[in-house]
């Protein structure tokens, strides 16, 4: 929960800072601030560059930044992880659709930028999204065969 509370934070704070003076951009600043979250958070100094995936500090940010984007993931998380049972299958499927989204709703107009800067937005939104598959490319290796854990929320469940 703090991963993911870290994140909301950090975009508060940008909105807050620059709600008035660069509401024109806002969305733009506001995935900065995540993506400097995030990478803290994955490459922290203190721990010598070996952090998490960055996936509860990424639900944050999607949480923050659009929360019809955040429904979608949920249900798509959710969805996968009880028919499959593999988190990170789930994780980095609901990833890639806010990938989508966000290229989808920026191409509809709905963070009221001007091209250049709806363009930059989409290649923060890449650097993350790349950056969490990354992350998670030995779960990845796993899944494509067939050596990834699933998860169960009761051992009853387990086969």
């Amino acid at each position: 929960m703090g991963d993911c509370l870290k994140c909301v934070l950090a975009i508060m704070i940008v909105r807050i800072i620059y709600g008035g003076s660069m509401s024109s951009i806002l969305p733009l600043l506001t995935l900065y601030a995540a993506l400097g979250c995030i990478l803290g958070h994955n490459f922290p100094i203190s721990m010598e560059f070996r952090g998490g995936k960055g996936i509860a500090a990424s639900v944050g940010m999607i949480i923050a930044f659009d929360w019809r984007i955040f429904l979608v993931c949920a249900v798509i998380f959710f969805t996968l992880f009880f028919t499959t049972h593999y988190v990170s299958l789930c994780s980095l499927s609901a990833y890639a659709a806010a990938f989508i989204l966000v290229l989808v709703f920026g191409q509809m107009g709905k963070y009221g930028m001007d091209q250049p800067h709806t363009i930059e937005l989409y290649i923060v939104m890449a650097v993350l999204t790349g950056m969490a598959f990354y992350r998670h490319r030995a779960n990845i290796g796993r899944l494509i065969h067939g050596t990834e854990g699933k998860v169960f929320l009761s051992s009853k469940n387990k086969k």
